[in-house]
């Protein structure tokens, strides 16, 4: 059995809460090509860049280490499978032990934990070329308006607050991106997902992980939990 220095303590789950990590996809953990499975390592190493092979592998790395601290195993133990539409899952001995979701963009990545189904956005707020014209081709007219009057407080930064919703709604559920032309996100006092005009019975936490990055996160309950994992292991809550 393979062993690594990142070996996690416990971390707790109660139901209906959600864990969030946010990690720094340029700091992995320790010994983090020990951690990885062979299909994952084969992967780092297809990439075209090789910072962003190494991105990739550092968030696997830390996924790895994260799911330990709560199933009490060492991040190499853990098995992967791909559900329908690419959704990662656990097999093994720890197959539905609990539910997770990892999105990654430029050198940040959101980790989110749960005992139900949950799904997670980040992404980095950069300049988009048209973007009037991308909001048009993605976006209904309710959204474009809300949008366009500053919900994100800018245009683009509303742009990625709708797109990371959405996003995270999809990944949730299980529905791919062929869900996306009926699902909006309903700003206000307490945004909201809406699905072919009706209210998602989902619970939608919108976050501001890191400077230049907006996130969201979809599950049965709100993110009760958002902390950070570097070098050193992600600390104890």
């Amino acid at each position: 059995m393979r062993r690594s220095r990142s070996a996690p303590r416990r971390d707790r789950l109660a139901p209906g809460e959600v864990h969030a990590w946010l990690i720094d996809l340029e700091t992995p953990p320790d010994d983090w090509r020990s951690a990885l499975g062979p299909d994952e390592l084969a992967r780092a190493g297809s990439y075209i860049s090789v910072q962003d092979g190494a991105r990739f592998g550092t968030g696997r790395a830390w996924l790895r280490v994260i799911l330990g601290r709560y199933l009490r195993a060492e991040p190499a133990d853990l098995q992967f499978q791909t559900a329908p539409r690419g959704r990662l899952t656990l097999a093994g001995e720890h197959a539905g032990s609990v539910h997770f979701s990892l999105s990654r963009s430029a050198e940040r990545g959101l980790v989110t934990v749960s005992c139900s189904s949950v799904g997670a956005d980040i992404e980095l707020v950069t300049a988009r070329a048209e973007l009037a014209d991308l909001i048009a081709a993605r976006f209904g007219a309710a959204e474009a308006r809300c949008i366009a009057g500053g919900c994100g407080s800018a245009p683009l930064r509303g742009f990625y607050r709708h797109w990371t919703a959405k996003e995270a709604y999809l990944k949730a559920t299980g529905r791919g991106l062929a869900g996306l032309p009926t699902t909006e996100l309903v700003c206000g006092a307490h945004p909201v997902i809406r699905v072919g005009g009706h209210l998602a019975n989902w619970t939608l936490s919108l976050l501001d992980p890191a400077p230049g990055c907006v996130a969201a996160v979809v599950g049965s309950g709100p993110v009760t939990s958002c902390r950070l994992g570097l070098s050193s292991g992600p600390p104890a809550g």
